[in-house]
């Protein structure tokens, strides 16, 4: 079961345009939300108000838990703005963040490919907004329309290339280097500078113990690719924080 329950929901309707690859998301209220949602900008008027038909707007704040470990993927959520991430919980009690999505791709692809329950728990990173359809919609306009299942399969391969990258960063670079990649891709995905993080938080994101976080957090900002304060990194020097970065940040944005 999804937390839509505990969040701000409403309802909308789309507007089509005579332009293929644009249209308006309306409220309820008449306030007009435009589209940025990676997958859903590329799609006809049509083929989104069929896709779109009945689901509602949801809002999640940073720390909301959108699915747990284990349950039925019952919706689909496409993120306008904002990060959630897959978050993994050992047997020992570690957790790690496996994968992240932003505007870039949506909540609730595996349906389409056979996985019937949540693999890992699926909690908002950042503020999110965007919209939720139940799986049984998705399901259906991947059938019908090739633009939809070209789009969906195009975000999926981009996860699976994020993913197995990951791995491999994971077993060979430092806390630095990885760090400097998580910082880059997530904010490549929140489409912002900044970000309202946590040590703890930054420790499942990079995976690593939390004073090791510290000592990579430090070395980035005496390089001056960063500013760190109380829970929130800057970047200062983006440049200079991709040189910090291990290679495998530029494998997953050059393949897009």
């Amino acid at each position: 079961m999804n937390r839509a329950s505990k969040c701000s929901t409403q309802q909308y309707t789309v507007v089509p345009t005579a332009k293929a690859g644009s249209g308006i998301l309306v409220m309820t209220t008449g306030f007009r939300i435009p589209l940025t949602n990676d997958i859903l900008i590329h799609l006809t008027a049509h083929e989104r108000a069929a896709l779109l038909d009945g689901g509602e707007r949801m809002v999640l704040p940073a720390g909301e838990t959108f699915a747990a470990a284990g349950e039925v993927v019952s919706t689909a959520y496409f993120p306008d703005s904002g990060v959630l991430s897959y978050i993994s919980t050992m047997a020992t009690g570690h957790q790690l963040a496996v994968a992240a999505i932003g505007p870039d791709g949506l909540i609730g692809a595996g349906q389409l490919l056979g996985i019937v329950h949540h693999p890992y728990r699926i909690v908002a990173l950042l503020d999110s907004e965007g919209y939720q359809i139940p799986s049984q919609a998705l399901r259906r306009a991947f059938d019908v329309s090739e633009n939809v299942r070209a789009a969906v399969l195009a975000h999926v391969g981009r996860q699976l290339i994020e993913v197995t990258s990951m791995v491999a960063c994971s077993r060979v670079h430092s806390h630095r280097q990885r760090l400097a990649r998580w910082l880059l891709l997530t904010m490549d995905k929140a489409q912002q500078s900044s970000l309202h993080v946590t040590h703890d938080v930054l420790a499942q994101m990079v995976g690593g113990p939390r004073h090791a976080v510290t000592v990579a957090l430090s070395e980035l900002r005496a390089r001056g690719a960063i500013a760190h304060l109380r829970g929130r990194v800057d970047i200062c020097d983006r440049e200079l924080l991709v040189r910090q970065a291990c290679e495998c940040y530029v494998l997953p944005t050059s393949s897009r």
